[in-house]
């Protein structure tokens, strides 16, 4: 049976975040945990939730706007979990969760999903703009310590316009 542990959990959380060491926020919250990131998670290397995991043992130190993305990206959560674990517990079976895995096997099997989950999924791909690239051009990269970045870097020429725009006002915010 696919329930969500403590550690999937996180890791669809900094997933639904988009939670990486430069930019910890919410797409519709742009900058929302940013400076919590910066403040009470530095040095803390990206990956395998650990920077969502920092978060939550710094819940009381957030700043209002970060709680307040964080609260929204657990409803997201809840709500695609409702709408998904009966699709993944019939197509991903054998998928260990954590690290995106189940999220990826939805992914791959979006022509059989429910049309509630085939929503949630879609959904969750368009909060991040690198999300088709790592599908199509990094499918066998098992994500963490930074190879998904890294493979992406190797292919930048191939990337779609939304992720080399989303990659350069990155590299405009670790600047500041």
């Amino acid at each position: 049976m696919i329930k969500l542990s403590t550690i999937t959990y996180l890791v669809v959380l900094s997933m639904l975040l988009n939670v990486s060491a430069a930019q910890a926020e919410d797409k519709d919250k742009p900058g929302a945990c940013r400076a919590d990131v910066e403040k009470l998670c530095k040095g803390i290397q990206p990956g395998g939730g650990r920077i969502a995991m920092c978060l939550k043992q710094h819940g009381a130190e957030l700043s209002p706007g970060c709680r307040e993305a964080i609260a929204e990206a657990k409803e997201r959560i809840n709500e695609f979990a409702e709408a998904c674990k009966p699709d993944a517990e019939k197509l991903c079976k054998g998928v260990q969760p954590g690290q995106g895995r189940i999220m990826r096997c939805l992914a791959e099997h979006k022509d059989q999903l429910s049309a509630g989950c085939r929503e949630k999924v879609a959904r969750a791909e368009s909060r991040h703009p690198c999300m088709k690239d790592v599908e199509t051009l990094c499918k066998g990269v098992e994500p963490g310590e930074g190879r998904v970045a890294q493979c992406l870097k190797q292919h930048e020429a191939e990337l779609s316009a939304e992720c080399k725009a989303h990659h350069a006002q990155e590299r405009g915010g670790k600047r500041k």
